[in-house]
């Protein structure tokens, strides 16, 4: 409490600076500059506010971020992912929050709850803010409906993925979604393709390798 209540005056006072610094300037420059002293006063002064009421928004955000963290790795994954939600209501276009998505449907994911993480990483794709977080997102939605068996969702948006994002770091695992989803599918000679794919776009690395191993079990298993 003590701590909080020394971040809070610490953000009054630079407030109560600024505006006095913009009271001041606006006082000695309003001749040379044309300004009418007191709607150009009043404008600046709710910029600023404005502007650092911003910042304590976003402040605001990654704390309930925090402590929604805090809760899932004490093991109360339903009071974190309760958190989350009030954080995504009340600070909808914070950073913070569109990470509180992600973190939720990774968790929930992991906890084979399949269908509520879906609806977070759908949240987040859906807001479309943060940029960089979108292709986990879309990741997340891939890794889930294959987990549950839902092989057509998964490939449709595996291909989105890989529409999208062709050289993000992720798009090896998602080719290796989409050759496992296309085999389940029944669709052989497609996830022969997306194999090989694998093997000339990540040449020499552990991916390669994979598809190489699933390449040959399909042949053999194919004689």
């Amino acid at each position: 409490m003590g701590k909080q209540w020394v971040r809070q005056q610490i953000k009054k006072n630079k407030v109560q600076e600024t505006v006095g610094r913009v009271i001041d300037w606006v006082t000695v420059n309003r001749r040379q500059a044309g300004i009418i002293a007191g709607s150009a006063i009043g404008a600046l002064i709710l910029a600023v506010i404005f502007l650092y009421g911003r910042h304590a928004r976003n402040d605001a955000a990654w704390d309930a971020l925090s402590l929604a963290n805090g809760y899932a790795y004490a093991n109360q994954e339903d009071t974190a992912l309760k958190k989350i939600d009030e954080l995504n209501a009340e600070y909808p276009a914070a950073p913070a929050s569109g990470y509180g998505l992600l973190f939720a449907g990774d968790l929930l994911s992991h906890r084979a709850r399949y269908p509520e993480s879906a609806k977070y990483f759908t949240q987040l794709l859906d807001r479309g803010q943060p940029k960089s977080l979108l292709p986990f997102a879309l990741n997340g939605l891939v890794l889930e409906s294959e987990s549950a068996g839902q092989c057509p969702e998964a490939a449709k948006t595996a291909e989105r993925f890989l529409q999208s994002y062709p050289d993000h770091f992720l798009a090896p695992q998602v080719h290796s979604s989409l050759a496992r989803c296309q085999e389940a599918m029944g669709q052989t000679d497609t996830a022969k393709t997306t194999l090989q794919k694998i093997m000339l776009q990540y040449p020499d690395s552990s991916w390669a390798s994979w598809a190489q191993e699933r390449l040959k079990s399909a042949g053999s298993a194919g004689a």
